[in-house]
């Protein structure tokens, strides 16, 4: 056995009981968070907790991220496809770091509701691997397709749709279709080779789902545009599913009453493709003004801003506290890097920043100039600071509603009945 397998087998009982309890402000606080609601074995209870409707296709989510981590795209995608009627069961990636016991092979398949219409389905792995690490071996493999069996017999499952975000399912992924017929769908919603943690071997895989992948779907244009330059076939099999927002989130949120000192802020995460220099000097220069930074800091970089009397590092909020703490900025901000990662993507806080009708300085990215009239650009910090200088004086009355008007016309809704219509092409008949 060799020491890598050791460590998968040891690392979860060392976070588990030692680390995780040391350190309380530790990104994986909430692994065990889905056991605060109800779970069970999967069983025919399924039915019980989610209507079936036949008309509608079933969606098996393989995500990137935790439910319970942080509400990404993935997340709403699950959420409003529910909503429309549609069972949803969501795959959590820790593959048995959140159970709290030790792997039990009587035990090792549980599921729990987590929003109307969609179930957590957790599989427990002896190894629990950190998921973006390493692919699945091929006796983990051959668990997944187990419990996604016990699955499609508990819950009745005839059509569905299996709905990847990450390379780490290919295999699995393809066994499922393999034995089921049900149609991939790979949801690219990001360049993976511009981040830093994912490793070689799942960057690797991601050339196979783009193969069998039956619909590829792009959360950006100049993403989609890239990756058919290198696999032209691509161009008859993919679309692009852009991010959105639910505008009921936002509903009922005042726009506050100015106050005597004018905030700038931000919401999402705080890692190496943030300009930390473009708001180093914004706040320099405009020491009147606060700048709050709201989100959980991944680079240590980040820590270099709270040396500055008018930068607060507020930490990550519960996603249900955003809208009302970004209605409290007069000015959002988008700062982000110019690089491969941030020019591939699709910012989902454009549109959550969008909702609120709020005036929003961001760095110039492709995605971002398809509303340059409702967005202040700019390419370096000094163009940063003088977008900041005119936001702040923006005057225009139809501004906030013209920003409030793009919002609606881009939901997670209206992204859903664009999927289905996708859907409907490659399911069997």
């Amino acid at each position: 056995m060799g020491f890598e397998v050791v460590k998968d087998y040891l690392r979860p009982y060392y976070l588990k009981w030692f680390y995780f309890h040391r350190r309380r402000e530790s990104r994986a606080h909430y692994l065990a968070e889905c056991w605060n609601r109800p779970h069970f074995p999967v069983s025919a209870k399924l039915r019980e907790l989610v209507a079936h409707d036949p008309s509608r296709p079933d969606i098996l989510f393989l995500p990137m991220s935790d439910w319970h981590a942080r509400i990404q795209r993935t997340q709403h995608l699950a959420i409003r496809f529910g909503e429309l009627g549609h069972r949803c069961f969501y795959l959590n990636p820790h593959l048995g770091r959140e159970f709290p016991q030790p792997y039990s092979a009587r035990n090792n398949v549980r599921a729990g509701l987590v929003a109307p219409q969609v179930l957590e389905l957790h599989i427990h792995l002896p190894r629990e691997p950190i998921y973006h690490h390493r692919l699945l071996t091929g006796q983990e493999t051959d668990r997944i397709l187990s419990a996604v069996g016990r699955l499609v017999k508990a819950a009745d499952i005839r059509k569905m749709v299996q709905f990847v975000s990450f390379p780490l399912w290919t295999k699995a992924a393809v066994r499922i279709k393999g034995e089921f017929g049900f149609p991939i769908v790979y949801d690219c919603h990001d360049l993976l080779s511009g981040f830093e943690a994912v490793s070689k071997e799942i960057l690797t895989a991601e050339s196979n789902l783009f193969e069998v992948a039956d619909l590829v779907c792009f959360s950006s244009q100049s993403l989609q545009e890239e990756n058919i330059r290198e696999r032209p076939a691509l161009a008859r099999k993919s679309a692009v599913v852009r991010n959105a927002v639910n505008p009921d989130d936002y509903a009922g949120i005042a726009e506050p009453a100015r106050r005597g000192k004018l905030t700038v802020g931000y919401a999402g995460s705080l890692d190496f493709w943030f300009d930390i220099e473009a708001i180093r000097l914004a706040a320099s220069q405009r020491p009147d003004w606060d700048f709050v930074l709201i989100g959980r800091i991944e680079s240590p970089r980040i820590l270099e801003l709270k040396s500055l009397p008018n930068v607060s590092l507020e930490g990550e909020a519960p996603y249900a506290e955003l809208p009302a703490r970004m209605s409290a900025f007069d000015v959002a901000v988008i700062p982000f890097l110019k690089m491969p990662l941030t020019l591939a993507t699709n910012p989902l806080k454009l549109y959550e920043y969008f909702c609120l009708g709020i005036p929003i300085v961001s760095t110039r990215l492709p995605e971002i100039e398809l509303f340059k009239d409702l967005v202040y650009l700019s390419d370096s910090a000094q163009e940063f600071l003088q977008g900041l200088d005119l936001a702040m004086a923006e005057s225009a009355p139809d501004m906030r509603a013209r920003r409030k008007a793009v919002a609606l016309e881009n939901s997670w809704r209206r992204r859903c009945d664009q999927l289905n219509q996708h859907f409907h092409s490659i399911l069997p008949g």
